[in-house]
């Protein structure tokens, strides 16, 4: 499995070089930074023997670019739920873990700013949102130590595969599917708010279950031809 770390405005140059140094620990790839304050070249004096990577990463400035040509994204969060947003819906990392186990080939992990993290229109950008369970009465923990966590949990099952997992749905094939869905939403509730979260909550199940292809086809049945009776009965 290819791993890419984003890091979405990060701001301490300790942290950068640290987290730089994490990667290379657990043979990340592909470090894109999103907007960065941090400065690359005192980040450099905390990199170790990582200083190769460091002068591979690749400087962006919106999260969309960091996250071309992955199969799955993942955001990271201490805020991973609120009963009143159907965004901050996380599952833990544990549970993130057994959905991917031998199914991704590519997978990006976005990290925010240490100060504030991401904003709700980045998270929404991902396909799942993960936290890190910690002490409820002090949860944030450093970027670096979550960093290094998130890697040391991907790299216990990194490469792994499962034969007798069925094949999987692709991000293509699942975007399809969730565009078709999104025209039955309209057609059926039509107030806009309404539908961004039917369709943010039917993203999330769907990325959480990672249907299987036999099962992908079932439900693109169900969903065109419900599609086409609903034109049928508008006119």
């Amino acid at each position: 499995m290819k791993i890419r770390v984003v890091l979405v405005g990060i701001e301490g140059s300790y942290n950068l070089g640290v987290i730089i140094r994490t990667c290379k620990n657990f043979g990340v790839e592909e470090i894109y930074l999103v907007s960065p304050k941090a400065n690359l070249d005192e980040a450099n004096h905390y990199v170790a023997k990582a200083s190769d990577l460091l002068r591979r990463v690749v400087i962006v400035d919106s999260l969309e670019k960091a996250l071309e040509d992955v199969e799955v994204s993942v955001a990271t969060s201490a805020l991973g739920f609120s009963d009143t947003d159907m965004v901050r819906q996380a599952v833990s990392i544990e549970d993130f873990i057994k959905m991917i186990h031998g199914r991704t080939r590519s997978l990006a992990i976005v990290f925010g700013r240490e100060s504030t993290g991401l904003t709700r229109n980045e998270i929404l950008k991902t396909d799942y949102l993960v936290t890190i369970p910690a002490n409820p009465e002090y949860p944030v923990l450093n970027i670096s130590q979550s960093v290094a966590i998130f890697l040391w949990e991907i790299w216990k099952i990194r490469g792994a595969e499962a034969p007798n997992i069925p094949p999987r749905i692709g991000r293509d094939d699942l975007e399809l599917l969730l565009s078709k869905l999104r025209e039955i939403v309209e057609l059926t509730v039509g107030v806009d708010y309404k539908v961004e979260r039917i369709i943010t909550a039917l993203k999330r199940v769907f990325y959480r279950a990672k249907p299987s292809i036999y099962e992908y086809r079932v439900i693109k049945y169900w969903v065109l031809r419900t599609l086409k009776k609903l034109r049928e009965t508008r006119g």
